[in-house]
């Protein structure tokens, strides 16, 4: 069975399924997986007739922990500041914590995900945590006993668990000397203030490993996707569970761990990271590819197995989708195995708006040349798009609605990713491609003159071409990769290219045949 079925099956009565991300920085396809993985548990536990909710809670609260490399010098002031409170690094934004989470919360419209949101400032500030921060201060004694369990450095008899916002810089670098009568006596670690004030409506913060379990029993979380960082023995899940249970009187949420997504740089995989820089943000997919392509790649596997992300492979990832599109759409209505199901429904888990028959779709590679020739005023020729489809063996008159716009959109898409992380196309001068063709083999010489005579013979369609490719290099008698390669030579300056067939015929028969005979003549 697929995953998400398996996990939605063994659930009951109303889930609220939780996930959510602190905007400290440009928030990645690596966080997208938590979130994506919440969407596909709780679409699976409504699909079998389940009652639910799916929350985000952006940790907008949090501080500044540092300054990141992507950070101007001078917001090393705001360093322990809430990222609430922060301004806009590029000045758009009401705030630091907006600039990162708004581009990710429009990008969860494109993936399919519809969600409650809750941002921990306002949360705070509005006294939702107000219980909870009274009850952990009350029983800081048991808090510090649980947390000591699994810490090499024991905390302090005198801790609290709390950061109180300093009245005087706004930072939460603060530490806790009482608690009494409602009120707490603190100082301020970063600029030595020292105040008294009620630590509700937003005035303090809970630390992480208190925050957490306080929050599922605010909002009566019952499962939450977390990474394996926090899923680790003695990890923040480890004493939420004790803390929830000890403390707030709180059943702890099932678990769901899943593994990270690793950036692939040259030979090595990295682990995405906002604050090192090594990313690819969520906003920046439908740059390169559709959404639904993202959700394929995330949710085609369990969880708990990694994924090596590779910018250069976007196009056999699209025509990984397609291929499952059309297997979904010639097998959904027959009696199915359970390996074919399980195709089924990641499928449909992948496609928030399944078309309602099959697309007819151009491969993405295919599509990056496509719309690199077809480029013009800042926008795709669709009608020199149909010419060379036609060149191609393609009917544009089978092209739905649907078909069509999700070809414009794939042709724009994939020639951003050619021109920013494939190959641009660029087709040599002639006077080049003469300097080349004198390199050549004889035999490469000889091929290429008979080519071009044979080229006005034919169809100029990829099939005919890539017949006669074949047909005139047996009858000259030379090896069919010389004869490749000498094309390549002469269009492109390199040993390989495309696919030559259809990449002749989408240069034109004009152009072909002129750039062949000029090397000849």
């Amino acid at each position: 069975m697929y995953w998400a079925d398996v996990i939605a099956n063994k659930l009951e009565g109303k889930q609220v399924i939780a996930t959510g991300i602190t905007p400290s920085g440009h928030i990645h396809i690596g966080n997208a997986r938590e979130t994506l993985t919440a969407d596909a548990i709780y679409k699976a536990y409504l699909k079998k007739g389940g009652e639910g909710e799916l929350i985000f809670i952006a940790d907008t609260f949090d501080p500044l922990r540092k300054l990141y490399p992507f950070l101007p010098k001078e917001f090393e002031s705001y360093i322990g500041m809430p990222l609430s409170e922060i301004p806009c690094p590029e000045g758009c934004c009401e705030s630091y914590a907006d600039h990162f989470l708004n581009p990710y919360l429009e990008s969860l419209d494109d993936l399919g995900i519809e969600l409650k949101l809750y941002k921990a400032h306002e949360c705070y500030k509005k006294g939702l945590y107000d219980e909870k921060i009274d009850l952990a201060l009350k029983n800081r004694d048991k808090i510090r006993e649980i947390l000591n369990k699994f810490r090499k450095d024991p905390l302090p008899e005198d801790w609290y668990p709390l950061f109180v916002l300093c009245e005087n810089c706004g930072c939460l670098k603060t530490k806790v000397l009482s608690y009494e009568d409602g009120k707490v006596k603190y100082v301020c670690e970063k600029c030595g203030y020292q105040g008294e004030t009620k630590p509700f409506k937003g005035r303090a913060k809970l630390p992480w490993r208190v925050d957490w379990p306080a929050r599922w029993s605010i909002f009566n979380v019952t499962l939450e996707p977390m990474g394996k960082d926090h899923a680790a023995a003695g990890g923040s899940y480890d004493t939420g569970v004790l803390i929830a249970k000890e403390v707030f009187n709180y059943s702890p949420p099932i678990k769901v761990v899943y593994e990270w997504i690793q950036l692939k740089v040259g030979d090595k995989a990295i682990p995405m990271s906002s604050s090192k820089g090594v990313v690819f943000a969520v906003k920046d997919w439908t740059h390169i590819a559709h959404p639904e392509i993202l959700r394929f790649l995330i949710l085609r596997s369990k969880p708990s197995k990694h994924i090596d992300f590779d910018l250069k492979k976007i196009p056999d990832l699209v025509e990984e989708y397609d291929r499952l599109e059309s297997f979904y759409f010639d097998n959904k209505d027959k009696e199915l195995d359970e390996d074919s199901y399980e195709k089924i429904r990641i499928y449909e888990t992948s496609t928030p708006k399944i078309p309602e028959r099959k697309p007819i779709n151009v491969p993405y590679r295919f599509c990056s040349i496509i719309g690199q020739l077809a480029y013009k005023d800042g926008d795709i020729d669709m009608n020199k798009v149909f010419e060379i489809l036609k060149r191609n063996n393609y009917n544009i008159e089978e092209f739905d609605e649907f078909s069509l716009k999700r070809l414009k959109e794939r042709l724009i898409m994939a020639r951003n990713w050619a021109l920013k992380y494939g190959e641009k196309l660029i087709i040599i001068p002639e006077e080049e491609a003469k300097k080349i063709f004198e390199t050549l083999k004889d035999k490469q010489k000889e091929w290429i003159k008979y080519f071009s005579e044979k080229l006005e013979e034919i169809n100029f369609d990829a099939l005919s071409i890539h017949e006669l490719i074949y047909q005139t290099a047996k009858e000259i008698g030379i090896n069919p990769r010389d004869a490749f390669q000498a094309s390549y030579l002469i269009l492109l300056g390199k040993k390989y290219g495309p696919k030559l067939g259809s990449f002749l015929a989408s240069l034109g028969k004009e152009f072909v045949i002129k750039r062949y005979k000029s090397l000849v003549s």
